[in-house]
């Protein structure tokens, strides 16, 4: 038996009722995130302590999406210590129920909204070479904001995990540009795959 409590699946409802209710997390979505995150194919599962912490003492720059009482999506972030310039996203996760609808970019665009994250001038994440949603997704943000993009190894597979984890790839999106959309190419000059 396990010693967690599992969160509701999620159902397709095409027709729900609910609205997508996005906001700050709460200690009681611990749970609900702990479990999301352990269904995804290409996040490290954590403690459920460190989920409880992400949802009390980094509230205020993560973000949880709410389907009725399900909890159908979830961006940890924060502000590193000594960049208070840079919100770095540590983990982004939608329940399979509800992806192809945009989610995890709305949840982005909500938390880059915040008064808490109005002096964010970068954004940085990690990500493994063949995680392709998350890229797709960081490359239309650095277009939403005109940002360059660079990029560079922050964690290698030899040397930080011992060949058992991918290396883990530190995408650089700035400085963020308020404005229309881009209609134009993506600005990578920067982009470098190391």
């Amino acid at each position: 038996m396990s010693m967690y409590q599992e969160a509701p699946a999620l159902r397709k409802r095409p027709n729900s009722q609910h609205p997508i209710l996005i906001r700050p997390p709460v200690p009681d979505d611990g749970i609900a995130v702990h479990n999301l995150i352990r269904q995804s194919a290409f996040l490290d599962d954590n403690s459920l302590y460190c989920y409880l912490l992400v949802c009390t003492h980094f509230k205020s720059t993560s973000v949880v999406a709410m389907l009725g009482n399900d909890l159908a999506g979830v961006i940890t972030a924060y502000i590193p210590p000594e960049q208070p310039d840079t919100l770095f996203v540590w983990q982004v996760a939608v329940d399979t129920a509800v992806q192809g609808r945009g989610l995890a970019s709305r949840m982005l665009n909500d938390l880059l909204d915040r008064n808490s994250t109005r002096d964010i001038q970068y954004i940085e994440t990690t990500v493994t070479a063949d995680n392709s949603a998350s890229r797709a997704m960081f490359m239309s943000l650095a277009r939403r904001f005109n940002a360059g993009v660079s990029e560079s190894v922050m964690f290698d597979r030899e040397k930080h995990f011992l060949n058992l984890h991918d290396a883990e790839h530190m995408l650089r999106i700035g400085p963020l540009i308020p404005g229309p959309l881009s209609t134009g190419p993506l600005n990578t000059e920067s982009l470098k795959n190391t």
